[in-house]
């Protein structure tokens, strides 16, 4: 069944909830909690999207550090998940949402489709899909938001 009458514009929320980079973990915890959100924005002073900060972030700062192993082989010692290691680290460290967010985020266009929406979320396991008109933040995508045009458009 194609759900090509459906599009971004049409399912997102126009009013996200964001966030400054400056604001405090602490701060979007308690906005987390207050606002039941999963997901948070992070913009600058013009809407610009610098990253999202979701649930899982804020869980994965509290658990428990992995060291990196090491190989011996012959007179050589490599280190093995060094990079990963070095990631952990910072977002462990990290005390703002623009230190915590992802900035690796896939985002659409208001003219994108559902089936293309639901294709990115899937295939790439995103729970939360910016909206953008060229670089400025429009909206945004939950899953939720795609489970409900599926079932009203059946």
């Amino acid at each position: 069944m194609s759900y090509t009458k459906v599009f971004a514009r049409d399912i997102m929320n126009a009013e996200p909830p964001f966030c400054k980079p400056e604001a405090t973990i602490r701060e979007v915890a308690r906005r987390f909690s207050e606002e039941d959100i999963t997901g948070l924005l992070v913009v600058d002073e013009d809407k610009r999207l610098l990253g999202v900060v979701t649930e899982t972030d804020l869980i994965d700062q509290q658990k428990n550090l992995h060291v990196p192993t090491a190989v011996a082989l012959f007179d050589m010692v490599i280190p093995m998940g060094e990079a990963k290691f070095e990631g952990e680290l910072a977002r462990l460290q990290a005390v703002t949402a623009g230190e915590l967010a992802s900035d690796d985020v896939r985002t659409v266009g208001p003219d994108t489709e559902l089936s293309e929406i639901a294709s990115i979320m899937g295939d790439n396991s995103v729970h939360h899909l910016p909206v953008l008109d060229g670089d400025v933040v429009i909206g945004l995508i939950g899953k939720h938001d795609v489970i409900k045009a599926l079932v009203a458009n059946r």
